[in-house]
């Protein structure tokens, strides 16, 4: 696998004992990490809300994902000692998020790590807006190295919960810094698009990548 350029970074994930950071996530970033495809050293900071979990603990649970996935057991547990610490959110209070603030910046100082960071939300959806404006207002949303938020599926329900969730991350993050993921709001459109060429006999032979140069798609 060819090396690409990743500055080192703190990866903080916001809901890291759900099933989507099992089950997904996590075997991603192991096979991206150990591939080779993120060369540069990586920390994941995993928070969610369970309280008494520890860093050993989160590392176990981890493993444990990581091997239901296929991974060995030695390779499991080794990378997550490597790189793999955990912070409980608690109730979601400011105090809370100063708590994270603090790790942070502790994880930071011991990893010699620049200050970049990327807030991950696998998280239920109607949990974005406490987490995003608590990550804002302990000054999480900016660092002296580069900042990322990304936000899961579903973006909104509809216009207006989109529009005003999007409201709630430009009160914190800049447009530069905001990374959305929604491959479900288009999978109906794409379907019809899809049985449209390969049910249209004039259409068919003609709707591939030799000689559509590029689409767009325009939103109302």
């Amino acid at each position: 696998m060819t090396n690409h350029h990743v500055d080192p970074h703190l990866l903080v994930v916001l809901g890291a004992t759900s099933d989507l950071m099992r089950r997904k996530l996590l075997p991603a970033i192991y096979r991206l990490r150990t591939g080779g495809a993120v060369p540069a050293p990586l920390i994941i900071l995993g928070v969610s809300r369970q309280a008494g979990l520890t860093d050993e603990g989160f590392r176990t649970l981890t493993a444990e994902a990581l091997e239901a996935e296929g991974v060995g057991p030695d390779a499991a547990g080794l990378w997550c000692r490597d790189c793999l610490y955990f912070q409980s959110l608690g109730a979601g209070t400011p105090e809370d998020f100063q708590a994270l603030a603090a790790r942070i910046r502790t994880l930071e100082q011991e990893h010699h790590l620049p200050g970049n960071r990327v807030f991950y939300l696998a998280l239920p959806p109607a949990a974005y807006m406490g987490a995003i404006g608590g990550l804002g207002q302990v000054g999480l949303n900016q660092t002296q190295g580069w900042t990322r938020l990304v936000v899961e599926k579903p973006f909104g329900k509809d216009l207006d919960s989109a529009t005003a969730l999007n409201e709630q991350i430009h009160r914190y993050f800049d447009e530069s810094q905001i990374y959305r993921i929604d491959h479900y709001l288009g999978k109906e459109t794409v379907r019809n698009l899809l049985i449209f060429r390969f049910a249209n006999a004039i259409f068919e032979p003609l709707w591939h990548r030799n000689l559509v140069k590029s689409v767009q798609i325009t939103v109302a």
